[in-house]
């Protein structure tokens, strides 16, 4: 996982509130897999803002992409669709995210992408991933209405060429029409149960993945779970954290000393110069790690707090902590020692953290 300064190299707007920036990475590529996302840092009148954007891009792209929907009242996404033009340069860190398309099995095994709204955009990296292969992919789509779809020409060029199968709702009021692909309204457990057992001639032999709206999403996943479709079989990524997914954790009613090194910016004949420093904290249990850091005035970049963003990653260089969730993370992250720090709680007096 780095950090990279990229530049700008095109802007499209895919709707009126979408856009898709690709990035000339000036020779420091990300390598990523389809279905993660990265990390955009902003500073907003001395607020540091760290916001998760999926890449819509795959990793043969000679220029990364993310695509970016507004989001009411979001203060990242709002000022990235309006100014993306006069933004120069990005501060991003990466790759995230275990929703990965394991490209093995889409060779052996159909693909069936369940979205919602700017949910699209880790599936479209998915789907642009795929080869020519046995198996059609077949993407269900819940969009307001045809002109408000993210890559609506993308994937009707997609579905032209046959190499997509595609099944729309638009839940705009106003919309009609008579295409057998299309239907007016929300999508029912019924009328998706029913999509499926047509459109997929081998239900238990298929991968499913869902990314969009929480409530979408559920539903996306009790009409599988109601066709008996195997839960290994259906991946799910979630934008936001899942309601009810906080578990407190208990260090055994000790407090734990950590030795955590870190960096400070200190003015210095006003030029900002960056100081290593080592600092022994106190975690009480049930305080995680970012918690202790935070109170010892430890500055730690940070966004979500539940384990969702990924932007509060650490490196563990010795001892024993708990993390509670890691979905941000890529098994090889973990491997190498990388730590969320909000979802870590340390479990014995020996715990060494590198902030990067």
């Amino acid at each position: 996982m780095k950090k990279y300064i990229w530049h700008t190299h095109t802007i499209v707007k895919e709707t009126d509130d979408t856009v898709t920036i690709s990035f000339d990475t000036r020779g420091h590529p990300m390598a990523y897999l389809p279905g993660q996302y990265l990390n955009v840092r902003f500073n907003f009148n001395g607020e540091s803002l760290i916001r998760p954007y999926s890449l819509s891009s795959i990793p043969s792209d000679h220029y990364p992409a993310i695509t970016v929907k507004k989001v009411k009242g979001g203060k990242v996404s709002s000022y990235i669709v309006d100014h993306a033009a006069n933004i120069g340069t990005w501060n991003i860190e990466g790759p995230f995210g275990n929703f990965i398309l394991d490209q093995k099995i889409a060779d052996r095994q159909q693909v069936v992408l369940l979205a919602g709204g700017s949910g699209i955009s880790p599936l479209f990296s998915m789907l642009k991933s795929i080869g020519v292969i046995n198996h059609t992919p077949l993407l269900i789509y819940s969009s307001k209405s045809p002109e408000q779809t993210i890559f609506r020409n993308s994937l009707a060029s997609l579905e032209a060429d046959r190499r997509l199968d595609i099944f729309y709702s638009f839940t705009d009021p106003e919309f009609v029409s008579t295409k057998i692909n299309h239907i007016p309204g929300r999508f029912s457990l019924l009328v998706l149960r029913s999509v499926v057992k047509r459109l997929v001639p081998e239900l238990n032999d298929t991968q499913y993945y869902i990314c969009g709206p929480v409530a979408l999403m559920d539903l996306y996943r009790d009409a599988l779970i109601g066709l008996k479709i195997p839960e290994e079989n259906i991946h799910m990524e979630y934008f936001s954290a899942i309601s009810g997914n906080a578990v407190n954790f208990e260090s055994g009613g000790c407090t734990n000393e950590v030795i955590v090194t870190h960096f400070e910016d200190t003015y210095v004949s006003d030029e900002i110069q960056t100081f290593e420093c080592t600092s022994l904290i106190s975690v009480k249990s049930g305080q995680s790690l970012l918690e202790a850091m935070k109170i010892h005035d430890i500055n730690v970049a940070s966004s979500c707090n539940n384990g969702t963003c990924g932007a509060c990653w650490a490196v563990k260089t010795a001892g024993t902590i708990h993390m509670l969730r890691h979905d941000a993370l890529p098994e090889q992250d973990i491997a190498a020692g990388i730590i969320l720090l909000c979802q870590s709680y340390p479990q014995n007096g020996d715990v060494c953290v590198t902030l990067q």
